[in-house]
């Protein structure tokens, strides 16, 4: 499973990667792995303000099991990957660079702290080789 050094990552899966007071959202290779194969996503309405741990949308796997999107960070929506309810193999295909979910303007700056290194993230699910 690839585990990036230059992103952040959350017991829920997501990876961050931070660009001053925005941050782009993704799925973990790992988080996606663990869902099975994605056949919906349901994203984010940009502009919208949201609190971290909100609804914000929906994957659908091949199994039928639906699991919520839930926020990692408080802020605005402000761009979103609509590739991805066309596209949606991207997620698979290019979790870290294509397969991105949507980007947020961040607005508080603690939540940051709680966001893990990779470390922390390998350690916590067992993902040495």
């Amino acid at each position: 499973m690839t585990v990036s050094t230059n992103l952040k990552y959350t017991r829920d899966h997501y990876w961050i990667r931070l660009d001053g007071e925005k941050a782009v959202v993704g799925l973990t290779e790992y988080g996606i792995s663990e869902l099975g194969m994605i056949v919906f996503i349901e994203l984010p309405d940009q502009d919208t303000h949201v609190r971290k741990g909100e609804f914000i949308g929906s994957v659908e796997t091949v199994a039928d099991d639906e699991h919520n999107l839930l926020v990692p960070l408080s802020g605005q929506i402000t761009a979103v990957n609509w590739m991805l309810e066309r596209a949606v193999m991207l997620i698979h295909e290019s979790p870290y660079d294509k397969g991105w979910l949507f980007t947020i303007q961040w607005s508080q700056e603690a939540e940051l702290e709680q966001l893990w290194e990779e470390e922390t993230y390998i350690r916590e699910f067992s993902l040495e080789d």
